[in-house]
């Protein structure tokens, strides 16, 4: 999962995301209209911070307790894709990305689910990535 870090007053909207990276993109899908659609329009800087094999380190104590896991953070810049093909492109990267493995995930989409559907492309400005060990 991705959290998106929006702007809006009087403090940061944050709105967690399924995505899908391709070609130095990030593509995330989302309903037609809404809170997060017209924050992007006004403000396309986006902020964004994501993490996978969270491992919580329990110590002997509170304060000896740790956590280990890979993550990213970084910005972007949104753009709402207009282009049904792009759409399509960016709809077909978040379910390869969530796909399990040998499944197919370049299906067709139908016309009435797409048509409510919106697609953002993240162009990655800034991009920071932590390992643990």
């Amino acid at each position: 999962m991705l959290f998106l870090s929006l702007q809006d007053e009087p403090a940061p909207s944050v709105v967690p995301v399924c995505f899908g990276r391709e070609e130095g993109m990030l593509y995330v899908h989302s309903a037609r209209t809404g809170t997060k659609i017209d924050l992007l329009r006004a403000h396309p800087a986006v902020g964004f911070p994501a993490s996978t094999e969270m491992t919580v380190l329990p110590g002997g104590s509170a304060c000896d307790g740790s956590s280990r896991a890979r993550s990213v953070a970084g910005t972007a810049t949104a753009r709402i894709v207009e282009d049904d093909a792009e759409r399509v492109h960016g709809l077909a990267a978040v379910m390869r990305h969530y796909a399990a493995p040998g499944s197919v995930a370049d299906a067709s989409y139908r016309a009435g689910p797409l048509s409510r559907t919106r697609v953002i492309a993240l162009r990655i400005d800034t991009l920071r990535a932590r390992r643990p060990g």
